[in-house]
């Protein structure tokens, strides 16, 4: 009866907020087309979402997301509810590289194109390609952008294979990467399941990895050793 209760009051409270907010998130965009004031919206509303079912969110790190330069953000993938931890409450603006799907949801979708994220499809190489040229040209102009190198959530808890698709991003556009754990998400929405169960969240910035340095290392070197941050920090809790 409780995971009922905070199901459906999750699911009402993402159906206000979405109307409410996706129009605002559309309005607003009128008078700013660089995206970054409906941005802001977008992350009020994925704030919103945690506080009002009760779900608790811990920063650590915090003075790594740097709101006066472009990031790349790798964090691993334990449920959907990463995308509203990490939109809700890293203080920078983000841009995120979403299903073309979602995107033609009403309201939530109208809110994702005005705040400037980027649809893709994965199983066409060149609309990927196209996505990965659109994510360059949005840190080039400031945006930070978050990106699962796993590519998917995970099934049973742990960390994955990291892709390498981040760390080309970071590159080819000059900006740091931050590896990023989340912890306590993955028992919120489990994967497969609409249920939603309340509990704490804890997001864990490491330093940044400065592009120099990235350049200096083999590529075969620098993704396990952010895979490795992450996970001693996910194996630490």
């Amino acid at each position: 009866m409780i995971s009922a209760y905070h199901t459906i009051r999750f699911w009402v409270v993402i159906t206000v907020l979405s109307l409410v907010l996706g129009t605002t998130a559309v309005i607003v965009r009128l008078f700013d087309p660089s995206g970054f004031t409906s941005h802001k919206v977008s992350a009020l509303w994925a704030r919103l979402l945690c506080l009002w079912n009760g779900i608790q969110v811990e920063v650590e790190g915090l003075e790594h997301a740097r709101a006066n330069r472009a990031q790349v953000f790798l964090a691993n993938h334990q449920s959907f509810f990463d995308i509203f931890a990490l939109a809700g409450f890293l203080p920078v603006q983000l841009r995120w590289v979403a299903k073309a799907s979602l995107f033609r949801i009403p309201f939530v979708g109208w809110s994702m194109h005005a705040s400037g994220y980027i649809p893709v499809q994965r199983d066409d190489r060149k609309n990927a390609y196209k996505a990965f040229m659109a994510s360059v040209d949005k840190l080039k102009s400031g945006a930070s952008i978050v990106i699962f190198p796993e590519g998917t959530r995970s099934k049973d808890g742990r960390i994955g294979e990291f892709k390498k698709g981040g760390t080309l991003l970071a590159m080819r556009a000059g900006v740091p990467i931050v590896p990023v754990t989340l912890i306590g998400t993955g028992p919120i929405i489990p994967k497969g399941s609409t249920s939603v169960r309340p509990g704490k969240v804890r997001i864990i910035l490491s330093p940044p990895i400065e592009i120099e340095t990235a350049k200096g290392q083999k590529e075969s070197d620098l993704l396990p050793q952010i895979r490795d941050t992450i996970c001693k920090n996910f194996d630490s809790q």
